[in-house]
């Protein structure tokens, strides 16, 4: 009869076959590569090729090229699938699956569970009612700042004489007399904020003629081994405290040598003058406190409450300071003054005070330890509120910790937060406390809404590793510094660079804006480097004010004193600590 014959295929026509289509296969898996999404850490990375059967590492790759071998397992997976599932594969073909098994086509969709729920984490109730607590005091702050700014406008239309603007500005403007006179643009209202402009132009002018012609005023040795943080006192984002008693700017440096130690800053923060103030009988850089060990290893971070959150009518001076090691921990101290000085300083002969020579005026007792984190600590900064801090570290997370329910046995974590692909180093709070940025050693800035716990935005730009990021008073620019020697301005509102400094020659390791209060009211920024120098930089037009040399090597942190003197001060590898003024 006339009947078809079929002849099969030789086992070479077989292969060839089969050699063509996991050609077409690999293909198309190479085109959906780009969306399969991987584990960013490398630890989970490594954990995860172990489960497929696959090597950990091949000869000559790196990070990101393990990464895209474990993509490209992934997307061939995923195409052998849906190939199969359109019946375009041959039942008898083998299919590699993700966890190093090998299986026939047939059978890859049966034993193949997919997951299509989505899941989330419950936020602790702790996380819950610190968010509701920075949100208050956020919103608070954000108006009264905003209420600053547009005074400031205001005054700026008023002095550049700009009718017409103001004209423009003035949605509530009327022809009638009455109503003309309750508008924020009237010429009374403007009068008024016209003379607060002059006057912080004013101030300005005097702040920026002092840095001019700062100089070295003390160094001093401040430990055996270099000192690598430094801090100061300050009262936070108001002035007006109950507290009756003094309020003296302290300085706090930690070293490698694992211990904090307190330090004379000048005169009180209440001195307007600028003046040293005649009751106290320590000179600038004098010893105050000392605790020789609070870390086993290196301290990396360190950080001051502000006296605003410490200090009441009913109790004594106290403050606190925030300590981030290598030994992956992190600690608060309590500063409290040393009662049997303070009852001896009110003896003025000369045997009492021989024995206030021999004795700290503070003491320095530890009373949380912060622990967690599975690599080294690098910095750490305390919320505005002064009831959280902050800490960033080696494993690629940064933690929120609560201040108050913190123990020595166990310290109240409230949130871990990770989404940094490389080691996170600089933490600064928004001085709002709405927002924190977090930098990392793969250049990317992070802005987090502590709100809510989203991240607000990101920046990108800086060519090496940022390490050190710090918010304006102003509230709407962040500026951030690395190992590329450049300082970068960012805009908030725009969400875009505003400018950018070719500050230093090697890595910058600290940023600092001056205080908000009304001595300062933010009108510079400094900065330290590893090239042995520390700078001064106008707010306004981003200028180079003043340069620091006097440290032997690299000058490891620096701060700014609270007053019209504008102090600063810097710790170096060469041990020793300077003020400026």
């Amino acid at each position: 009869s006339g009947g078809v014959e079929y002849l099969e295929l030789t086992s070479d026509s077989l292969a060839a076959q089969q050699s063509h289509r996991l050609i077409l296969l690999d293909i198309e898996a190479r085109k959906r590569a780009s969306t399969i999404d991987v584990p960013t850490l490398p630890a989970d990375v490594r954990d995860r090729l172990r489960e497929m059967g696959e090597p950990i590492r091949m000869f000559g790759e790196d990070l990101a090229a393990i990464r895209d071998r474990l993509r490209m397992i992934l997307a061939r997976w995923e195409v052998w699938k849906e190939q199969h599932e359109k019946g375009l594969l041959d039942g008898q073909m083998e299919v590699p699956r993700p966890d190093g098994m090998v299986e026939s086509a047939s059978a890859a969709a049966e034993t193949r569970v997919e997951i299509t729920e989505t899941t989330y984490s419950h936020a602790p109730q702790e996380l819950i009612d610190a968010r509701e607590i920075m949100c208050k005091y956020s919103l608070g702050r954000s108006r009264y700042r905003l209420e600053m700014e547009r005074r400031r406008r205001r005054g700026m239309i008023r002095w550049t004489r700009s009718k017409k603007r103001a004209r423009l500005f003035d949605k509530d403007a009327d022809d009638d007399a009455d109503e003309a006179f309750g508008s924020m643009y009237h010429g009374d209202n403007l009068k008024q904020d016209s003379v607060l402009v002059k006057d912080l132009d004013d101030n300005c002018e005097k702040i920026y003629t002092s840095i001019r012609n700062q100089a070295l005023e003390g160094s001093q040795y401040g430990d055996v081994r270099p000192l690598s943080a430094v801090c100061t006192s300050s009262l936070g984002n108001n002035s007006h405290l109950d507290y009756t008693g003094p309020l003296p700017k302290i300085i706090a440096t930690g070293g490698w040598s694992g211990g904090i130690k307190i330090w004379n800053g000048g005169n009180d923060h209440r001195d307007v003058d600028g003046g040293e103030t005649t009751t106290d009988e320590v000179a600038p850089l004098d010893l105050l406190g000392a605790k020789n060990i609070v870390h086993e290893d290196r301290i990396m971070g360190i950080a001051m409450r502000p006296y605003l959150t410490s200090t009441t009518s009913t109790e004594g001076l106290t403050t606190m300071i925030a300590s981030a090691s290598i030994d992956l921990s992190a600690k608060l101290c309590k500063v409290t003054l040393n009662e049997d000085v303070a009852a001896d300083s009110m003896d003025v002969d000369d045997g009492n005070k021989a024995k206030n020579n021999q004795q700290l005026r503070y003491n320095i007792e530890e009373c949380a330890h912060l622990k967690g984190h599975a690599a080294r600590l690098c910095s750490v900064a305390f919320h505005p509120t002064g009831r959280f801090v902050a800490t960033t570290s080696f494993d690629h997370t940064w933690r929120l910790w609560d201040v108050e329910t913190s123990s020595m046995a166990e310290g109240k974590e409230l949130l871990l937060q990770d989404g940094h692909a490389r080691e996170v180093y600089g933490v600064g709070f928004h001085p709002d406390g709405s927002l924190v940025s977090t930098t990392d050693f793969g250049g990317v800035v992070q802005c987090w809404d502590l709100r809510t716990g989203k991240s607000a935005c990101h920046f990108l730009g800086h060519a090496k590793r940022v390490v050190c990021s710090e918010f304006s008073p102003n509230g709407f620019q962040l500026a951030t510094a690395g190992d590329d020697g450049t300082i970068k301005i960012w805009d908030l509102r725009r969400r875009r660079p505003s400018a950018s400094i070719p500050a230093h020659t090697n890595l910058i390791t600290q940023l600092k804006f001056s205080h908000s209060t009304s001595s300062q009211n933010g009108e510079f920024l400094v900065s330290s480097s590893f090239d042995g120098t520390g700078k001064i930089w106008s707010t306004r037009d981003w200028k180079l004010l003043s340069t620091l040399e006097g440290h032997e090597g690299k000058v490891m942190g620096i701060d700014v004193l609270d007053g019209r003197d504008c102090g600063v001060v810097t710790c170096g590898f060469d041990k020793t600590l300077k003020l400026w003024k």
